[in-house]
């Protein structure tokens, strides 16, 4: 088998939201890094592949209609700035959710496979809950 060629992150990052908007947490796990780190609003959320895989299927579950929109890209090579909007229905099974509805900025860097880091910059209180109810669900969970 030839070696994959290698891709910016602006790629990389593409085939991962496409992915995500399918709710395909194997195929979203496998672009990013083992080690993968991910700060929303400069607050470290994610320190590895499995927290993103564990904090989306949360996320999936919150929202089921979950998807993020691509509104531009900036591709630098092994780095791209995202602009986004993040959109979700509560689920009806969980109450106290508000609607997601987020536009925000990603810088995410690449090593030609997969995305290594990502830094989301939004100001969402429904993003925010999401996260709180998240961290706290995988507490109980473990």
């Amino acid at each position: 088998m030839a070696a994959s060629k290698s891709r910016s992150a602006a790629q990389i990052y593409r085939d991962y939201n496409a992915a995500e908007n399918s709710h395909d947490l194997s195929a979203t796990t496998a672009l990013l890094a083992q080690n993968l780190k991910v700060e929303v609003n400069g607050v470290t959320q994610v320190s590895s592949g499995a927290d993103d895989e564990a904090a989306m299927a949360i996320l999936y579950e919150f929202y089921p209609d979950y998807r993020r929109e691509v509104k531009r890209i900036i591709d630098c090579g092994d780095e791209a700035v995202v602009i986004w909007i993040m959109k979700g229905t509560p689920s009806s099974t969980i109450e106290g959710l508000l609607p997601l509805d987020v536009e925000g900025v990603s810088i995410v860097t690449g090593n030609g496979f997969v995305l290594t880091k990502a830094s989301l910059y939004a100001c969402s209180s429904a993003l925010d809950q999401a996260l709180i109810r998240a961290q706290q669900i995988k507490r109980i969970r473990e």
